[in-house]
């Protein structure tokens, strides 16, 4: 029994566990054991083995490339004995089939093809490559070099042999034999069978040993018994099991470096790591007391690894099995190599302790069904397939304990080394051995994905998890020691904004000083009329005594609905002079939703303009309508109102998507508004001379960017208004007319526009939105460009990026702005490496104070900064998920709850279900983001209606118009039976139809089909152009398409290109169908058309001319 425990102690770990696997299976029980295969009759072909058929069909998909080249190099140092070594190097190829094995084309499918012993050693080491000029270690170096060259030629599966050898001569008693070998015929495993049948027969070559024994069976042999054996119900329980265990798989999503190619590269290259000393006994110990293998805590620990750089708890890997469990294959050199799927949970918070028995019963589970080749796994499974990722997992782990298969000579020295090939057969290959040195890691990666500096830093993280775990197994494995101590500190401080002092003054004060310095400079610019500074503050201290009569103060609001006009500016600082703090509200806003921001605010007056005013007939607080005020207004005092306004005084609330389906007022001080106009003039070097384009609505916080950046600096503010904000073309004229410098203009806007005849822009800001890189390089040529960040609850901007030179993607969001800091945090509220996503929380000067009335929320969102990373001791927690480059930018991926942005506004979905649930009838909903195959997003509303018939879409949409803002109505709608649940009860969102084949609007029979060459022109070359579709019906609604209103200004501008007619949005907007369109179209080509005397045409006209025209006539 001794013997038998020292023989499984020897063996390599995947032969061990099977072992074990076969134990418990009831494999130790007496009786004869079924041989893995028996010389099959000569001149019988054999076929391929399944792992080899696999290897052929990627060659055949991908020729030319050496993904699946082994080389290894050794250096022998000694009297070497070439014609002995060239002997021996040929009677390792005659006992081995493989060596002499190339590939044919067979009636019933491929066949191995054997060489004769002569053929395939032809030429063997015929010549010694002489690289012994120069300096010794400038001909090692030469030597590496060809042997990485060997290494990296393809070779052809129809000639063989399918392998080459070459020496190199770096003195009489230093050499380089380089062997390389293609993976189909050739394992890890056979790599120790190589080196002992080398030595083996280079003994017997120079008569100090004998040759290796004979062999029983060939690979072929194996081939014939695999096909045979893996047939009826051996290979039904087998794939049953593996489809059962399968099933979902997910796809694991580790961090890259670079967006994944359309297909595998197999381009790569390889880093190593030396675990710390002591690792080993560490992994032993603790495998001992938890009654596992020490592969089984390294697997469990590169889990942990992999849990920790994608959050995901369902977790699948491969990793390789010997698969040669009898005695007949032990000795053979072939692809006998099998990919065992590892599928291990990592839910519910386990410790590592806990873990490592998951992992063991993974292990043995596969290694129980591992006879079923991978190829036929996944035949079994039939997962998704993707061309970008290898079938089931794209990462392998594998560890080999105490194997040895160094190349011993006689009387000679020898020191091998594996040959990069320049490939990487899956993202990542996380191989573990033991050497002389340690515990060695090498991990061979994709280079189209990884940098080496992001593998460099998964070695060292994986020590550190090593550590940790063998320090403390029961450590919850969410939180085992991740990081050192310095890069925790490197994270926390580095990357955070500089230190700027700032005045400590209120807006208004900052806007009188300038209104002192250069009271007669033009402070603001609406069309036509402008308004210098001096006059600007006469009308707004006008409107702050009448207000002030009204009981704006401090620490009280004023409602504005107002227009584009400079009532909107002046309006902002009079309710500012007052020390109350202004809330805008969009007059474009249905009457439900200006109520419920209304009945939140408790304004002590709403200062609106008529037309909007009609809205705002049931609101508590005086409505000051300004059209009809200009008397009151004329006898107000035009001095400075007396008040002492504070920096920590609010000077404005903005409201954005809640999670209850209200509203929530954002509070945001008189001193965040200044911090970020400091850091902006620092950053854009902003000046009274520069002219700043005013686009945004009242509503968004780019707006107090845009207004103060302007009026704080002395510059001149041009408010776009509202008739100009969708019209292209005059947008267009008023950033070239008005000589606009600076603009922070949406991207989907930006792409309207013709960035080359904006001759004086030098500063273009955007944010909120993701964005291609050929936006950059369209804008950034002679101009800075800058893409930013900034939550409401953070002033305007907190994070920006510069983007100088050649953009190929979207660029990071960058790093925080003066006075701001920016964390990435995991569930605990602990930095994450870089590259791995976490949450960005921030803080510093612009940081709100709180929710209007919502302390809960508050304490929920703003919490206390553990790092005293900021003054006030305050971070805001943006439920927004980035990660970090290595240059410290931060690059944006996604959001953690349902919050979403559509075209760069914030929706919290549960804000639109909470409408939607209002509509009569309906059962189940849902209501997600949706990206077309476009890239654009939308957002789709799912709902049940019962047994009740389903209401139209149209009618669906008019009920959410009444309540939300058109930017956050669904355009598409899909009624279904019953919404898709999870196990928990949960709407499945991943089986949710996409609405293109489920709510398809597009109008296919005649009635839809265009009449006039205007709705074909309108139908093809407009509206299937913007709305990107193939056929649009002329009684399709455009918004029902999936268009939205900056799409419905795209199609008004190419409307006008094409017909020489501009057609008013609103006109639009009434009826947004291609019939409808093409009507107003004809009415206002005809009303442009030159007037025409028809009498002198008609006397013109021939007798045949006028009877056809009076027949055409009397047809019409």
């Amino acid at each position: 029994m001794s013997e038998m425990i020292k023989r499984l102690a020897r063996l390599p770990e995947d032969r061990r566990a099977a072992f074990i696997a076969q134990l418990r299976a009831g494999g130790n029980q007496t009786g004869p054991r079924q041989a893995a295969a028996a010389p099959t009759p000569a001149g019988r072909p054999a076929p391929l083995s399944f792992a080899q058929e696999t290897l052929w069909f990627l060659d055949q998909l991908s020729p030319g490339r050496a993904t699946y080249n082994v080389g290894t190099s050794y250096r022998i140092a000694g009297a070497l004995d070439v014609a002995a070594l060239r002997g021996a190097l040929r009677a390792t190829v005659a006992r081995h089939e493989t060596l002499r094995t190339a590939f044919r084309r067979g009636p019933d499918g491929m066949l191995q093809d054997l060489l004769t012993v002569q053929e395939a050693t032809a030429g063997l080491l015929s010549e010694v490559h002489d690289v012994a000029a120069g300096p010794a270690a400038a001909g090692y170096e030469a030597a590496r070099r060809r042997a990485t060259e060997l290494g990296r030629l393809p070779f052809d599966l129809t000639r063989g042999p399918l392998w080459r050898a070459e020496l190199l001569r770096l003195s009489d008693r230093d050499h380089l034999l380089v062997f390389v070998v293609h993976h189909v015929v050739f394992d890890g495993w056979s790599g120790e069978v190589f080196t002992d049948d080398l030595a083996a027969s280079y003994a017997a070559e120079t008569g100090t040993g004998a040759p290796p024994p004979s062999l029983p069976v060939q690979y072929g042999d194996y081939a014939h018994w695999q096909r045979e054996r893996l047939s009826g119900a051996t290979y039904e329980n087998l794939a049953a099991h593996w489809r059962e265990r399968l099933a979902g798989a997910p796809t694991l999503d580790l961090p890259t470096d670079r967006p994944r190619p359309a297909e595998t590269t197999y381009d790569g290259t390889y880093r190593r790591g030396v675990l710390a000393p002591g690792t080993a006994d560490a992994v032993r110990t603790l495998a001992d007391s938890a009654g596992v293998r020490p592969y089984v805590v390294h697997l469990a620990a590169f889990l942990v690894l992999l849990h920790r750089y994608t959050g995901q708890e369902d977790l699948v890997i491969g990793t390789p099995m010997a698969n040669r469990d009898t005695v007949e294959v032990e000795r053979l050199i072939g692809f006998f190599v099998n990919m065992l799927v590892l599928r291990t949970d990592l839910s519910g918070a386990p410790s590592f302790r806990e873990l490592l028995g998951r992992v063991d019963r993974t292990v043995q589970e596969a290694f129980e069904h591992g006879e079923l080749p991978f190829e036929r796994v996944v035949d079994a499974v039939r997962p998704p397939r993707d061309p970008s990722r290898s079938p089931l997992f794209q990462v392998v782990f594998a560890f080999q304990d105490g194997v040895d298969a160094k190349l011993s000579l006689p009387g000679l020295t020898v020191e091998q080394e594996s040959l990069d090939p320049g490939t990487s057969r899956f993202d990542l290959s996380w191989n573990i051995s033991s050497r002389p040195e340690g515990l060695v890691v090498e991990a061979e990666f994709n280079s189209d994905l990884f940098d080496p500096e992001s593998i460099d830093q998964l070695l060292a993280h994986y020590g550190q998890v090593l550590s940790s775990v063998t320090a403390d197994p029961d450590v919850a494995v969410s939180r085992a020691t991740l990081l050192t101590a310095d890069e925790r500190t490197e994270l926390l401080t580095r990357w955070n904004g500089p230190r700027l002092a700032l005045p400590e003054v209120s807006v208004p004060e900052m806007f009188r000083s300038r209104a002192r310095t250069a009271p007669d400079a033009v402070a603001l610019v609406v069309g036509d009329e402008q308004l210098d500074y001096a006059e600007l503050e006469r009308r707004a201290n006008r409107l702050a005594h009448l207000l002030r009569q009204h009981g704006a103060v401090p620490g009280e609001r004023v409602a504005l609905c107002l227009n584009r006009t400079p009532d909107l500016v002046v309006a902002v600082l009079a309710v500012l002079f007052t020390g109350a703090a202004y809330v805008p509200v969009d007059p474009g806003y249905p009457p439900a939703r200006i109520a419920a921001i209304l009945d939140d605010a408790t304004p002590v007056a709403v200062v609106a303009h008529a037309g909007p005013a009609g809205k705002l007939a049931d609101a508590d607080a005086p409505l000051l309508v300004l059209d009809g005020l200009a008397e009151t207004l004329a006898a107000q005092p035009d001095t400075a109102p007396a008040v002492e306004i504070a920096p920590d005084d609010v000077a404005y609330v903005l409201y954005t998507s809640g999670t209850t389906g209200r509203p929530k007022g954002v509070l945001i001080e008189h001193h965040s508004v200044i911090a970020f106009v400091r850091a902006a003039q620092e950053l854009f070097g902003l000046t009274e001379t520069d002219r700043v384009l005013g686009y945004a609505s009242a509503n968004f916080d780019v707006s107090v960017g845009e207004m103060f950046n302007a009026l704080l600096t002395g510059a001149r503010l041009h408010l776009v208004r509202d008739d100009e904000r969708l019209d292209m073309a005059r947008l267009q004229e008023l950033l070239e007319t008005g000589g606009i410098t600076v603009t922070d203009l949406p991207p989907t806007v930006m792409a309207l526009l013709d960035p080359e005849r904006l001759t004086a822009l030098r500063i273009v800001f955007v944010g909120g939105e993701a964005f291609p890189g050929e936006l950059v390089n369209a804008w950034n040529a002679g101009r800075r460009f800058f893409n930013g960040y900034g939550p409401t609850e953070c002033t305007v901007t907190m994070i920006v990026h510069e983007c100088p030179g050649h953009w190929n993607s979207s660029p990071p969001i960058g790093l925080p702005i003066a006075n701001h800091v920016g964390h990435v945090l995991d569930e605990h509220f602990e930095p994450v490496p870089y590259g791995v996503a976490g949450e960005l929380v921030i803080g510093g000067a612009g940081l709100t104070r709180g929710y209007l009335g919502a302390p809960g929320l508050t304490r929920e969102k703003i919490v206390p900064d553990p790092f005293g990373s900021t003054p006030d001791g305050r971070l805001y927690r943006t439920g927004d998920l980035v990660r970090r480059r290595r240059d410290g930018s931060l690059v944006f991926v996604g959001r953690i709850d349902q919050q979403v942005k559509i075209r760069g506004l914030r929706i919290e979905l549960g804000d639109v279900e909470a409408a939607l649930a209002t509509f009569p009838g309906i059962g189940q909903l849902a209501v997600v983001p949706w990206t077309d195959p476009h890239g654009e997003r939308h957002l789709v509303a799912y709902t049940t209606f019962g047994g009740d018939p389903a209401p139209e879409a149209g009618a669906i949409r008019a009920h959410l118009a009444d309540r939300l803002p058109a930017y956050m109505v669904p355009p598409f709608h899909v009624t279904l039976d019953a919404l898709p649940l999870t196990v928990s009860g949960k709407v499945d969102h991943r089986r949710l139809p996409a609405p293109e084949t489920s709510a398809d609007t597009s109008g296919s029979g005649a009635e839809s089909r265009p009449r006039t060459d205007t709705e074909r022109v309108l139908a093809t070359e407009v509206f299937a152009e913007v709305l990107r579709r193939e056929t649009v019906g002329v009684h399709d609604h455009f918004f029902e398409l999936g268009g939205n209103s900056l799409q419905a200004a795209q199609l008004m501008s190419r409307i006008g290109e094409r017909f020489q007619v501009r057609v008013g949005l609103a006109e639009f907007f009434r009826s947004p169908t291609v019939a409808h369109l093409a009507a107003i179209v004809d009415r206002l080509r005809l009303e442009a058309a030159p007037e025409v005397d028809l009498l002198a045409l008609i006397e013109g006209l021939s007798d045949e001319e006028a009877e056809r025209l009076a027949t055409f006539e009397g047809e019409a």
